[in-house]
């Protein structure tokens, strides 16, 4: 249901935004580079916990930098030609991202957990094959 609404969030704006595509796109393409990018690195936190404030920290600094260094971009470029359908589309498809890259990391870690098995309640797990 979720992606469904979703999908239909997405043709809507991209049918009413058709006349500022440019705008559109930029947005669109900037948000999944700022979030990728800052997801990248906030998640390697997982394999060095010692470290975890100091990636997510980072990860959001990279964030911040890809999304000013790409408005200035644009804007000087002058690529786009209205910045409120560039702001819609970037929010959306910031929190779109969002949802999608944690229900892949919450998919990941049900098949890693039915993957292994912890040995007589030690803490220690084994994979199964």
């Amino acid at each position: 249901m979720k992606k469904g609404i979703i999908a239909i969030i997405m043709i809507a704006l991209a049918i009413l935004f058709s006349e500022h595509f440019h705008s559109f796109s930029v947005g669109f393409t900037l948000a999944i580079v700022a979030v990728s990018c800052g997801y990248l690195i906030a998640y390697q936190a997982i394999r060095r916990p010692q470290y975890a404030m100091s990636f997510l920290v980072v990860a959001a600094l990279a964030k911040l930098a890809i999304t000013i260094t790409g408005v200035i971009w644009v804007f000087s470029a002058d690529i786009i030609h209205s910045p409120l359908t560039f702001l819609v589309a970037y929010a959306l498809f910031s929190v779109i991202i969002t949802y999608i890259v944690s229900r892949y990391r919450a998919h990941r870690r049900d098949i890693s957990d039915q993957q292994q098995r912890e040995i007589f309640h030690t803490g220690l797990y084994e994979e199964l094959k």
